[in-house]
């Protein structure tokens, strides 16, 4: 009679005990897949809450944010081995069978701040600075994507809202200040004052090009500074205390977003019934230009940088519409500048094993 060993069974089965032991870590690929992943949820989800929270305010209902506080990712891992020894035949000449079984589950716990109080109203209800206008134009967005967007008027000239044209003459203005910042010639200066600090924005100077002389001067006639002066102090203001003096309103968080809803296309039975917060557009308003273009349809479109449901309806921004997904980015980037004083943390994210 043949006896059998059992020392290889217990080898295998040590082996494979080893072998589950060895894999109950979190491996350090699932940073970058969590980091891109997580990511990636929290840009389409913030993109798709502030389109929503526009068409509400169109729609004169209640606007709701939501920050994400916090996303705590907790992995758990479990395994077994096994290992059994059989007499060798002529059918399964196989003497020892060998087991293992290993789970994996991920339980992600997600928390959110509501947007209330204070930082609602430093947020949504604060103007943007005008200091910070101009640190954007410096920071290399475009003066037609910043004045258009942020400003509701300089020097008394009166941008596009709520359905009326702009002024021709800031549209004038908007067209030379792109040239002068096309060839760099546009700059800012922040200078201490008494109680705090005064920013100067500084316009080409005499020993310029012809045609950079020649568009400061332009500036200058149509903002009303006087002198031949190339420094300019900015302050906030519908006008100018003196004719050194650029001043400027610029439009709050909440007012940007009921701006672009002026670019929505609202079903035309929602027009009829009055659903909708009206313009006051004129027939004759032609030179009116949406900020966005915010299409609507019954069913939800096939390709959008960003869409969301309403009221039965679908409202979304193309993906091919870069000139709107340019402006609804730069309102995503308009968030931080709104804040002052201590923001909230940014969220976080933890993960725990075991």
């Amino acid at each position: 009679m043949r006896t059998l060993s059992m020392k290889p069974v217990k080898l295998l089965g040590t082996l494979a005990v080893l072998a589950l032991s060895g894999c109950v870590s979190v491996p350090p690929e699932r940073i970058t897949t969590d980091r891109m992943d997580y990511g990636q949820v929290i840009a389409e989800s913030w993109k798709r809450q502030t389109l929503l929270n526009v068409v509400r305010l169109h729609y004169a209902d209640v606007p709701v944010f939501l920050d994400v506080g916090s996303i705590i990712n907790s992995y758990s891992f479990a395994g077994k081995a096994s290992a059994s020894a059989e007499l060798p035949s002529r059918a399964d000449p196989n003497v020892f069978n060998l087991g293992t079984e290993r789970t994996w589950s991920n339980t992600p716990t997600v928390t959110y701040q509501p947007l209330m109080g204070d930082r609602f109203t430093r947020s949504l209800l604060q103007p943007v600075p005008p200091a910070s206008v101009f640190q954007l134009m410096q920071g290399g967005w475009s003066v037609d994507l910043v004045l258009r967007t942020v400003v509701s008027s300089i020097n008394g000239l009166h941008n596009n809202s709520v359905g009326v044209g702009a002024d021709p003459r800031f549209n004038e203005l908007v067209d030379t200040l792109s040239r002068i910042q096309r060839t760099g010639g546009l700059g800012i200066r922040v200078e201490p004052r008494a109680g705090g600090s005064a920013v100067v924005i500084v316009l080409p100077r005499s020993d310029a090009s012809p045609a950079l002389i020649e568009d400061s001067r332009r500036v200058q006639q149509l903002l009303g500074l006087e002198g031949n002066g190339s420094e300019f102090e900015i302050a906030y203001g519908l006008h100018p205390r003196s004719g050194s003096e650029v001043a400027m309103l610029s439009r709050s968080m909440l007012e940007l977003m009921l701006e672009l809803g002026f670019g929505i296309e609202v079903p035309e039975a929602h027009v009829k019934a009055g659903r909708v917060i009206p313009g006051r557009r004129q027939a004759d308003s032609a030179t009116y230009t949406p900020l966005t273009r915010i299409r609507s349809g019954a069913e939800a479109p096939a390709d959008a940088y960003v869409a969301v449901p309403y009221r039965g309806h679908w409202y979304w921004i193309d993906d091919s519409d870069v000139a709107s997904k340019s402006t609804f980015t730069f309102l995503l980037i308009l968030f931080s500048l709104a804040e002052t004083g201590q923001s909230a943390a940014a969220p976080v994210v933890t993960v725990p094993s075991r």
